[in-house]
């Protein structure tokens, strides 16, 4: 309804978010004129990074896609827990049956002990039980929460954080280009996409770089901000050649598609170590 020229305060209203808890209240900010990005923002249905994620898009004028993006990101991860749901009873069946004969075993074998083996084994239940709603939990987690664990502890010389920090983070820039925003200014609008340190310090160093007039390909190299050497050679020749917007969207594509593909085999392998360890669990609450 966006694209077709649809006041946003209408589309909200014609649309099933409307019927959310906090439908009225946010069509009441939107009549009031507040962008879509802080109404969602202001009643706690979009995470920070995704209200700035918006908030940049809007400007840029894709705010349909943004919206579109989000939507599906949130499709496949339900869909990720629902995977991981349909397997939970097998598993808790399988705790279940450990618990019960390691106690039946302990009270035939060893009835003085009964006591702190009932306590072992339970303690070992509620340790599995919490690791799996550990699991269900990070698995709804957007890839901006991800991508900000890769920048706090490690990890961004793995490929599946340059796919998901390219299908996340250059495809807005490359949005916000293609609408005539400068480099430092896009830059500047995506510094709180992620919560670490250590971002907002490359990020700035890009901003600095970029006023000062280096290329956004040396700016983002040097301030760490480019995931590999491939995208540098992509964004040296799409600056070349003047089609830096164009260059980013198609590198956006690849890296979502083997993205999704990784999220993919991760969570075909995942329950099949779920399996592993709680059989591993139960077995040692028998033996």
């Amino acid at each position: 309804m966006i694209t077709t020229g649809i006041p946003m305060a209408q589309a909200w209203e014609k649309s099933s978010a409307s019927d959310h808890r906090a439908g009225q209240l946010i069509l009441a900010a939107l009549r009031k004129g507040s962008a879509l990005a802080q109404a969602l923002g202001r009643f706690g249905m979009v995470t920070p990074a995704q209200q700035i994620f918006l908030m940049a898009a809007d400007d840029a004028g894709r705010l349909d896609s943004a919206l579109l993006r989000l939507a599906a990101d949130n499709e496949r991860r339900a869909a990720r827990r629902r995977q991981l749901k349909s397997k939970w009873v097998l598993l808790y069946c399988l705790l279940i049956v450990g618990w019960v004969t390691g106690s039946i075993t302990a009270g035939l074998d060893a009835p003085e002990r009964l006591s702190s083996i009932l306590f072992i084994n339970s303690s070992k239940c509620l340790i599995v039980y919490f690791l799996i709603q550990a699991i269900a939990k990070a698995s709804l987690r957007d890839g901006w929460w991800w991508l900000g664990l890769a920048w706090q502890f490690g990890g961004r010389d793995r490929k599946t954080f340059q796919w998901s920090f390219t299908t996340h983070w250059l495809d807005l820039l490359g949005w916000q280009l293609a609408a005539g925003t400068d480099a430092a200014t896009a830059l500047r609008a995506m510094q709180g996409l992620i919560a670490a340190p250590a971002y907002r310090t490359a990020t700035a160093s890009a901003v600095i770089a970029v006023k000062k007039g280096e290329s956004l390909s040396k700016a983002l190299t040097d301030s760490g901000l480019l995931p590999n050497a491939e995208l540098k050679s992509v964004l040296v020749a799409a600056e070349a050649s003047g089609k830096i917007p164009q260059s980013l969207a198609q590198q956006t594509a690849l890296a979502e598609e083997y993205l999704n593909l990784q999220v993919d085999k991760i969570m075909l392998w995942l329950p099949k170590v779920l399996y592993a360890l709680i059989a591993g669990v139960a077995l040692s609450m028998v033996f």
